[in-house]
């Protein structure tokens, strides 16, 4: 971050009307300072976790999609790509569902194929020295995270950093929860992948954002904003504190602020439009924040840990009513901890594999799998 600081843009934007957020989008990038592209390859990262509805809120808004579109063509993009990696289903049947593969054909926008990797080199990582990332990273010359406000079981809240993750292709994203289990460790990934990627910008959805289980199986909730910011780290701090959390207890963010390497100064951070504090959402159900992992880990011989775990952290329990049988969640499973067997409908969960990353509960298109502590 620069020593004068970055600038946070809210812009007020009560509905999905193409024109209001068209309006919302202007002024929160004319606030935030959206840099000038002249002839540049832009690459827009919306969040496309699954195929859903927009107006579940699990996906960025196709509206919002079409105004950065606009926004980046009117501050000189020549090229425009679209385009996301959900967790285990194609990226077009998401952007279809969503409404967003529509959006960017309409404004002319090309849609990006994230199923080709590239390796990004990044030497200055805490935990992760290169990635393999989709082609069109290495064919924009400005990536710009299009996210949407949502809660995260795994890290407490997920915004344009953590919107990133979704340049790893397909389920080679599983395999970084193996790696990185736990929520310090996978909060270090993530943002080490942001360090990589250096986003030129980012444009937030929280006009409507996500309470409760989220990213996909939480509750609508009005928030009436769209915020944007040169920095991703910046725009994720004013973000989650709308949300009612304190952002240093969000683990990436946190991160970020300690470690100078990321270049994030929350004291540098200004607000600009609307004023955060009139704007925050009191009665929004936040993901409880744990703050065991590290403590006791340091402290407790691996077996002892695992039995606290096990005991302290919660698990997924899967529902024999609620459950469709789509296999969703034994696709992405990365510790191979779930299988269907014995004539269940719903799959059997191996506990002792389980790594409590909660990627099942995040593709659950049917909301059947509860996350809670141990039933005794």
């Amino acid at each position: 971050m620069r020593d004068e600081g970055t600038t946070v843009a809210l812009a007020d934007c009560r509905s999905y009307s193409q024109d209001a957020v068209d309006a919302a989008v202007t002024e929160a990038c004319g606030l935030a300072g959206l840099p000038a592209m002249s002839g540049a390859t832009v690459l827009l990262k919306p969040n496309l976790l699954r195929a859903a509805a927009p107006e579940l809120a699990v996906t960025t808004h196709p509206a919002l999609v079409r105004s950065a579109i606009r926004a980046v063509r009117a501050a000189g993009a020549a090229r425009v790509l679209v385009g996301d990696s959900p967790g285990w289903q194609p990226s077009t049947l998401a952007g279809a569902r969503s409404g967003v593969l529509d959006a960017a054909k309409e404004e002319g926008a090309e849609w990006a194929d994230f199923t080709d990797a590239v390796t990004l080199e990044n030497p200055g990582g805490l935990m992760v020295r290169r990635f393999n990332v989709a082609r069109a990273v290495a064919e924009a010359d400005l990536v710009v995270s299009l996210p949407k406000l949502k809660t995260h079981n795994l890290l407490y809240f997920t915004g344009a950093v953590k919107n990133l993750f979704g340049v790893i292709p397909g389920v080679q994203k599983s395999a970084f929860h193996m790696r990185f289990p736990g929520r310090a460790e996978f909060s270090a990934m993530i943002c080490d992948l942001a360090l990589a990627l250096k986003p030129g910008f980012s444009i937030m959805d929280a006009v409507v954002g996500m309470e409760g289980p989220g990213p996909n199986n939480g509750r609508p909730v009005d928030i009436g904003l769209v915020l944007a910011s040169a920095d991703a780290w910046s725009l994720d701090w004013v973000a989650a504190a709308l949300a009612g959390y304190a952002p240093q207890d969000i683990p990436y963010l946190g991160l970020a602020a300690r470690d100078a390497r990321y270049g994030f100064r929350p004291d540098a951070v200004t607000a600009a439009g609307e004023d955060p504090a009139a704007r925050t959402v009191h009665r929004f159900q936040r993901v409880r924040i744990l703050n065991e992992n590290d403590f006791f880990r340091s402290r407790m011989p691996a077996w002892m840990y695992r039995g606290f775990k096990d005991l302290m952290v919660s698990r997924p329990f899967f529902s024999e009513r609620d459950c469709v049988h789509c296999a969703a969640c034994v696709k992405i499973c990365p510790a191979d901890a779930l299988a269907f067997r014995d004539g269940r409908k719903a799959p059997a969960i191996d506990y002792a594999k389980c790594i409590r990353c909660y990627c099942c509960h995040e593709v659950c298109p049917e909301d059947a799998i509860a996350l809670r502590r141990r039933a005794f």
